[in-house]
């Protein structure tokens, strides 16, 4: 029935339409191709156009959901032309400017019709954030977990490629971490520094010096601190005198000692060729000072250890060390008393030496106190040693004793160890009371507290010399405390995969599996024990699947009269969300106007839709004034007192037809009858229901006074016992 007219744009000039008509204007009230000749003295155009009458109504579509981002907006779009808008913030325009989250809906009408389209905008949350926090150093071989400070993240994308939410540190060099959700993305950058290696470093082989002599130790090592064991910290460090010297040097990375054993150089022994001697003639004298570590130097030039003589001289020797020299002098004269031995003071000698004592006679016959006739004797055991020397002038005897005892000494600290945080590990010297102890901070007792990492070195001395053991303690932490997340609601068949954090202890779940992940697909409690050899820490979160499904109770329409308000309620018996076609988010929604009124509930897993079709009740002054009575709560326990659930009708008004259906909370239908008079007894399948509350829909056809009426009731009814 719509009509269009089509205007010519040339005023003054003749059109002529394609049927025939001379007019500026066309009345179109059916389609077709429509064309007109414009034409003046000078000149003629045509043109032509299209025209399409419809009778449908326009049509819209917001579609169903959108994702807000905090502090953004988005544009929804009707997508139609040609048409009114009518939005719900009362707004005319195509296009509207979102800036919350909720639910809108838009009318588009026209001379056809009208449509309504409604859609939720939901809560997309904020844009992600991450910082990675200050520049990180490191020392060769160790890795360091990096742990960024960040909210509301969603995917992970690191510069080699990695996706988790830590970082293993290990080489040097810059960190970008590139972080995104629904609605953004951030990144941050920091950089890894590779700190110097322990220092390593050696003080040289062990030495010895002279009584006055100085020796300089020295560490030529840049950026570290040195320790020394007076405490000092130069490069340089001098000796006096024998010593045990460890010194320490150490940077951010770690700490190394080392050694050396500085003896002293005997000063130049005392020299004692013992007193003048005679010479038994055809007897050979064998002059053996037995000084160790001094070169000789005769009378006659010559440099052997000893020096024999058969004749009458004066034989003088001079002794040398790098520190100094001696000199003695012995007169041998010839004599026909008996020969002189002297086998010198009592011998010391470790455990598993062996020494050999020379006569100090030649051109005698020798006669050791085990019968061998040799010019010397040896032993590795404690013994007293007798000689007895003869020639043609006589007979002389002399003893020593010689004392074998003591070893050096062998240390023994134990394998490399590692103990917990908090634990103090004692080390402990078996040293005897001759023994010299020395540890690597320069202590002396038998026992050293050990209370950091680093490495422990013990020196032992006795008379036989000295040994040192080594010993690397490593402290190890407690597992950290860390969070599995906070307890998850899942939809049926979805997945949530728990993580353990970046640590080299041990994972063992509820089940007893070992993995660095866990996927939980049902409701439960899950936990998680990471633990090593110093603690364990725990954490547990609860998975529960939603199973809840929402259900939207419906009948053909509902009746309205004028001044009546009617309720349509869809409350669900657990957390839901409620979107109204007018934008209310309650469970009840008040009418009281004709109209067609829908509701969207959802949950985390599932939705349901719902129409209410409300129309204009024509029969709305009839005179229900004998009233119809409805009971709201009812107990079907025997009593005989109210045990049914019925309608009562007053007295001007005869029931003609019902058709009652009767709903659990859940949307099930539990009971229907079309029988007059109506009455539940409060069972289903011949059982007796559980006490609650249940939605009735009763649609009823009833007389007063002689005239008809229809009415629907609908409201709830409370069984008890």
């Amino acid at each position: 029935g719509e009509q269009v007219i089509l205007h010519s744009l040339n005023p003054g000039a003749q059109h002529v339409w394609q049927d025939g008509s001379v007019a500026d204007s066309l009345l179109v009230t059916t389609s077709g191709v429509y064309h007109v000749l414009v034409s003046n003295s000078c000149e003629s155009q045509r043109d032509t156009i299209s025209v399409i009458l419809s009778n449908q109504p326009p049509a819209v579509d917001l579609g169903d959901q959108l994702t807000l981002c905090q502090n953004q907006s988005i544009v929804l779009d009707a997508n139609v032309t040609g048409v009114n808008f009518h939005w719900n913030d009362n707004s005319t325009s195509q296009q509207l400017t979102v800036n919350a989250p909720g639910q809108y809906s838009v009318t588009v009408s026209n001379t056809c019709g009208a449509d309504q389209d409604t859609i939720v905008v939901i809560d997309g949350g904020p844009a992600p954030s991450v910082d990675l926090g200050a520049p990180i150093d490191f020392c060769p071989g160790q890795s360091i977990t990096l742990s960024p400070v960040y909210s509301n993240v969603d995917n992970w994308l690191w510069s080699d490629g990695s996706t988790l939410a830590q970082y293993i540190v290990d080489n040097s060099g810059q960190i970008t971490v590139a972080v995104s959700n629904a609605c953004g993305n951030a990144h941050d950058t920091i950089f890894a520094n590779l700190l110097p290696a322990a220092p390593m470093f050696n003080l040289g082989s062990d030495t010895s010096i002279c009584n006055d002599e100085v020796l300089t130790l020295s560490i030529p090592l840049a950026d570290i601190n040195i320790l020394w064991p007076d405490g000092s910290s130069l490069p340089g460090y001098q000796v006096q005198g024998p010593a045990s010297i460890i010194a320490q040097a150490s940077n951010s990375c770690g700490q190394s000692f080392d050694t050396i054993i500085i003896g002293l150089l005997p000063d130049i022994p005392s020299l004692d060729l013992g007193p003048d001697q005679s010479l038994c003639p055809g007897e050979l004298i064998l002059i053996d000072p037995d000084v160790e570590m001094v070169t000789y130097q005769w009378h006659d030039g010559s440099t052997n250890a000893s020096y024999s003589t058969s004749q009458a001289e004066q034989i003088i020797l001079v002794i040398s060390n790098a520190c100094d020299n001696a000199t003695d002098t012995l007169e041998i004269i010839e004599s026909t008393t008996g020969p002189q031995v002297d086998l010198g003071d009592d011998i010391h000698i470790c455990e598993g030496a062996s020494v050999t004592i020379q006569s100090g006679v030649l051109g005698v016959d020798y006669l050791w106190q085990d019968g061998s006739t040799a010019p010397e004797f040896t032993t590795h055991q404690s013994t007293m040693v007798i000689l007895e020397v003869s020639n043609n002038c006589g007979v002389a005897r002399d003893t020593v004793l010689v004392d074998v005892s003591g070893t050096v000494p062998k240390p023994d600290l134990g394998p490399d160890s590692t103990v917990c945080d908090g634990v103090v590990l004692v080390l402990t010297s078996n040293a005897d009371a001759l023994t010299e102890v020395q540890w690597q901070d320069g202590s002396t007792s038998l026992s050293h507290n050990v209370t950091q990492s680093g490495t422990y070195i013990l020196v032992e001395s006795n008379h036989c010399g000295s040994g040192a053991d080594t010993m690397h303690v490593g402290y190890m932490s407690a597992p950290d405390p860390f969070i599995l997340g906070p307890d998850t609601v899942i939809c049926p068949g979805e997945i949530v995969v728990l993580k353990a954090p970046i640590t080299t202890d041990q994972f063992e779940w509820q089940d007893g599996s070992n993995s660095d992940t866990f996927s939980a697909d049902q409701t439960g409690i899950y936990t998680l024990e990471v633990s090593n050899e110093c603690g364990v820490q725990i954490d547990e979160l609860e998975v529960s699947v939603d199973t809840l499904s929402p259900v939207v109770n419906q009948i053909d329409h509902y009746s309205l009269c004028v001044g009546e308000e009617l309720l349509l309620n869809v409350q669900q018996a657990f957390p839901a969300v409620y979107a109204w076609n007018d934008g209310s988010d309650l469970p009840e929604l008040s009418v009281t106007q004709p109209g067609v009124y829908s509701v969207d509930i959802s949950t985390e897993c599932t939705s349901a839709s719902g129409t209410f079709d409300v129309v204009q009740d024509i029969d709305c002054d009839v005179d229900v004034s004998g009233g119809i009575y409805i009971p709201n709560i009812f107990s079907p326990d025997g009593d005989g007192i109210n045990d049914l659930f019925s309608i009562i009708p007053g007295s001007d008004v005869i029931v003609t037809a019902i058709d009652a259906q009767i709903f659990d909370r859940w949307g099930n239908m539990v009971f229907s009858s079309k029988e007059i008079p109506f009455e539940w007894n409060g069972t289903f399948n011949d059982e007796l229901l559980q006490p609650g509350v249940f939605l009735y829909f009763i649609r009823m056809k009833f007389t007063i006074n002689g005239k008809e009426s229809e009415e629907i009731f609908a409201a709830d009814i409370t069984m008890i016992r």
